[in-house]
């Protein structure tokens, strides 16, 4: 009889220290509920910061290149692509760090090699400069709209013609350093601004986008 009375208090004490099955869904749910809204903000500023990031480089990145053109009758260093720009910029001691030149979570790598004589590659940057010819074509007479340095990658090579206002076209997708969102950017006036790419669709003509001050910017949509 004891021994009955024993267990039946038992099995009453253990129902109420424990949670069913259902109580334990809830609070799973609420969780998983909770997780979701967070994490839209969360992961909308980590990319706002990154994008702030970007913005404080091309600035850097801007100065480095007034800063040369000063000690070169005010010519801004120019080249056949923007890994030629690098060169001169940290050969001639106008950037301390050498992998300034790329942006994190990009696809480029950072330039290991010398600071003294550098070969960058253009998987090395993930800039494009106001000119990448093989005629100097920005100085200071440019006017203060003329874009010296933005995040299109190396390789879009946008810097043709930035002397005179015309059209620039800034490719943005899975192989820009930001991706669709746009890209970050420093005039010759030294101001620096972060770009939102307006709404296209690959394979339909691009939407332009007039904030670009003294220029017709082409924003596409490409590599995915």
């Amino acid at each position: 009889m004891l021994t009955n009375r024993l267990l039946c208090r038992t099995a009453r004490s253990s129902s109420r220290g424990g949670f069913t099955l259902v109580e334990l869904l809830v609070v799973i749910g609420i969780i998983a509920i909770l997780a979701g809204v967070a994490l839209g903000p969360i992961t909308s500023g980590i990319k706002k910061g990154q994008q702030s990031s970007g913005i404080q480089t091309a600035r850097t990145l801007a100065l480095a290149e007034f800063q040369y053109s000063n000690d070169n009758n005010q010519v801004y260093p120019f080249g056949t692509d923007a890994s030629k720009v690098a060169d001169l910029l940290v050969a001639g001691g106008y950037v301390s760090d050498p992998g300034i030149f790329v942006i994190s979570a990009s696809k480029e790598t950072k330039y290991t090699g010398s600071a003294t004589t550098p070969v960058y590659a253009t998987s090395n940057v993930s800039w494009d400069f106001g000119q990448t010819s093989t005629t100097a074509g920005l100085t200071a007479n440019a006017p203060d709209e003329a874009p010296l340095v933005m995040s299109s990658g190396a390789a879009a090579a946008f810097g043709t013609g930035l002397a005179t206002a015309g059209a620039i076209t800034a490719t943005v997708g899975s192989t820009a350093p930001f991706g669709t969102a746009g890209i970050a950017v420093c005039f010759k006036s030294n101001s620096a601004k972060f770009i939102v790419a307006p709404l296209a669709t690959p394979g339909v003509t691009p939407v332009l986008d007039a904030s670009w001050p003294g220029y017709t910017m082409v924003m596409a949509l490409g590599g995915g």
